[in-house]
């Protein structure tokens, strides 16, 4: 027997002994279009074949093609934050009979144009989307009648439904502990200056608190992560045994450069040289110091975003439009003692 995958609706037809299109409209629930004994002839068949339509080829009879696109601002600075992402869209989808069709734009405009409009025409019925600072601006012109969830974007009001963390009070509010901590000079390490919504409110924190609190501060942008003397070079340049020097990494794969260089400096540490990342828990917790990590919710994030979609969708309008999510905070060993925790809480409004 050929495997179910192969399976085609004509091969239903031809072992039923009926037509493709009765065999379509089975498979779209019209069973007014046929006897009883000819529904359980197909019913028969595709149980014996174990047959699974495909989604997209039901959508063109059905009003809905039970397929959700999902765009990524990246795919390869935050491999696991995107996958902890993806799962908790995929896990909530599936319970509603979902598929995902997901793609990366590298927050630039022009690649997310093309990846929407291919995904509208691949009758998604709704969209999960990492967007770029521009995008809303795209989607207005794009004039899309299917619901869409913006996740992390760097102006929320622009927005009817979204989703985020807190990065910019979680950020703002760690680094502030640092400086009650004894910290007394900030170092900034992150790639060359980012259109994605995350790193803008992290650097913004940065800027932020640098300029409240008159702190001595250095910013480093990396604009080749394979030119590791130049990096180390840069990094070991503002370390100070007599000033105690705190770095704040904006990602997890800029951290996973700086790390190395600066454990070579272990004994300093967390007195006079101190090292803050953003994510890549999966592995700052396991190394010798452990790293003081901000962590995102990202796992929540699309299973909140995938409720909020869904919600829209199917019209049932259970679901607050719009939601933050608290990033917390591990204490490593490359820090002196901060808090347990990062948790900013609130009500908030689609207009904050």
């Amino acid at each position: 027997m050929r495997k179910k995958n192969s399976i085609t609706i004509a091969d239903i037809a031809k072992k039923a002994g009926v037509s493709r299109t009765t065999v379509s409209f089975y498979l779209n629930q019209k069973f007014e279009k046929m006897s009883g004994k000819t529904r359980k002839k197909i019913q028969d068949v595709i149980e014996e074949t174990e047959f699974v339509p495909n989604a997209l080829a039901r959508s063109l009879n059905n009003k809905q093609s039970h397929l959700a696109g999902v765009l990524l601002s990246s795919s390869s600075n935050d491999r696991t934050e995107n996958s902890a992402f993806l799962a908790g869209i995929q896990d909530e989808m599936q319970k509603h009979g979902y598929q995902i069709i997901a793609a990366s734009a590298g927050a630039d405009l022009e690649e997310e144009r093309k990846a929407i409009e291919q995904m509208i025409g691949l009758n998604v019925d709704g969209l999960i989307v990492q967007p770029s600072d521009s995008f809303d601006l795209l989607w207005n012109t794009l004039k899309a009648k299917i619901p869409m969830v913006a996740c992390n974007p760097t102006h929320a009001s622009r927005y009817k439904c979204w989703v985020r963390s807190n990065d910019y009070e979680a950020v703002y509010d760690t680094l502030e502990k640092a400086v009650e901590c004894g910290y007394t000079r900030f170092v900034l390490v992150s790639q060359e200056e980012s259109r994605l919504s995350g790193m803008v409110q992290r650097i913004r924190a940065f800027d932020d608190l640098m300029q409240i609190r008159h702190l001595e501060n250095q910013q480093i942008y990396i604009d080749d992560l394979d030119d590791q003397s130049k990096l180390e070079f840069s990094l070991i340049s503002h370390i100070r045994i007599d000033q105690p020097t705190c770095f704040f990494v904006t990602e997890p794969k800029v951290l996973s450069m700086v790390y190395p260089i600066l454990r070579s400096y272990r004994e300093l540490m967390p007195d006079s040289l101190g090292v803050i990342g953003f994510d890549g828990i999966e592995w700052t917790r396991m190394v010798s110091p452990s790293v003081t990590t901000i962590v995102q919710p990202s796992y929540e994030e699309g299973v909140q975003a995938a409720r909020i979609v869904l919600d829209q969708i199917l019209e049932e309008d259970q679901q607050m439009p719009c939601r933050i999510f608290s990033c917390r905070l591990e204490q490593g060993e490359t820090t002196r003692k901060l808090f347990d925790t990062v948790c900013i809480k609130k009500t908030h409004t689609k207009d904050e």
